[in-house]
């Protein structure tokens, strides 16, 4: 098989979900015998700051060779200094493709950052090699569903010319929800969408419920957990007036750990809450623990996501054997999930008063959650195993 070069401008040591589950992907296949490498950027996400992280420009990592290109690295708190790590990677990103990429290469690149794609092209165009998308957050589509742009603007639709005219040259394209499949199909006429979806980071098998609460002193708790970024496709009033509905009941504890633009909102916003605890995100090498502390997590997804993005977080819950508590006015992957398997509750945004009413039901009543968890791992190993999702990509690949 010709050498696999996986392109995702964040790699290890950063925390951003993109990067771990395509370094998972890529020692999974050297693991097997595959030749990989991954070209990234130089990390700006841990701590904030990623200029103080120093990191070689090669390196082999778990058995993969990593290609770590120039980029600005001002903190990912900065919008504009985001924008301009992600636009000086990708000028990178472009002479790489011209001087360093051949047709011995298979070249799988995601949407982090939004254009990557889009700066292959002309090098793919030059060298003949096969590129394959994974789609993880569409854009410009992401910027109009926040807001940030109008889908009649002038620059909105020259974004969306450029995407289009990359996807038609890819050789696939993979999308991680069906929703997110139907929405190429139609507005960027890509051809050959195949759904993969994100697998969970790491191993993570279950632990009992009450297990991993009272290595926190939480026994007798019933942890209603929110964990991993908090951003602009997260509304989080809801839960925010669900947090302050319940904390007058002692019984009930809210954990939310990780980051985001409106997890500091949230915050600000809980901070005099006696039922809420505020952690950052959680180390990979003990996720299986840190998700096994939640008698139930919940999944925020705002409708005008619903075909343009999935919450990676959704299937290291149900790894995990947790129900899930999805937040979210849209029909989705997710909500058919939980109405067709049995592995949690949805609620409508605004609905903080019923979902006060369930929650307190739950608490009172373990066993149900106790069920929807083995629900929700059966599910997992049916339909969402990290084996067989690496599996996909291979043979995706090897096509």
């Amino acid at each position: 098989m010709n050498e696999i070069i996986i392109i995702n401008q964040q790699y290890y040591p950063e925390t951003a979900a993109t990067g771990q589950v395509f370094r998972a992907l890529a020692e999974y296949l050297a693991m097997d015998g595959e030749r990989v490498t991954v070209v990234c950027g130089r990390p700006y996400y841990p701590g904030g700051d990623g200029a103080a992280v120093q990191v070689p420009n090669k390196e082999t990592i778990g058995g993969v060779n990593v290609r770590r290109l120039w980029n600005t690295t001002f903190p990912k708190s900065s919008l504009q200094g985001k924008l301009l790590n992600q636009l000086t990677f990708m000028a990178s990103l472009f002479f790489y493709s011209l001087f360093s990429l051949e047709k011995r290469h298979t070249v799988l690149v995601t949407t982090a950052p939004p254009l990557g794609v889009v700066c292959l092209t002309p090098g793919q165009l030059l060298n003949r090699y096969n590129i394959i998308l994974s789609v993880q957050d569409l854009y410009p589509d992401v910027l109009a569903a926040a807001g940030k742009a109008s889908p009649k603007s002038a620059q909105f639709r020259a974004l969306r010319r450029m995407m289009t005219w990359a996807m038609q040259r890819c050789r696939r394209v993979i999308a991680i929800s069906g929703d997110m499949s139907s929405h190429l199909r139609l507005f960027y006429r890509a051809d050959g969408v195949e759904v993969i979806p994100n697998p969970s980071v790491g191993a993570i098998e279950p632990l009992k419920f009450g297990e991993a609460k009272l290595a926190r002193g939480w026994g007798g708790k019933f942890v209603v957990q929110y964990s991993g970024n908090l951003g602009v496709a997260h509304e989080y009033r809801t839960m925010l007036d669900v947090m302050r509905r319940l904390s007058r009941n002692g019984d009930i504890l809210f954990h939310i750990a990780g980051g985001g633009s409106n997890y500091g909102k949230l915050m600000r916003e809980a901070e005099a809450l006696p039922n809420v605890v505020f952690e950052g995100y959680a180390e990979e090498s003990a996720l299986a623990s840190h998700l096994s502390i939640a008698d139930i997590s919940v999944v925020i997804f705002d409708e005008a996501f619903r075909d343009i993005l999935l919450p990676s977080k959704y299937v290291g819950i149900l790894a995990s054997g947790r129900p899930v508590l999805l937040i979210s006015g849209a029909v989705s992957d997710i909500s058919r999930d939980i109405k067709n398997n049995s592995v949690g509750l949805h609620f409508g945004s605004g609905e903080a008063d019923a979902i006060a009413d369930a929650l307190e039901e739950l608490a009172y009543h373990p066993r149900r959650s106790e069920a929807m968890g083995a629900n929700a791992r059966s599910l997992y190993e049916r339909a969402y195993s990290s084996t067989d999702i690496f599996e996909r990509y291979r043979a995706a690949l090897r096509e």
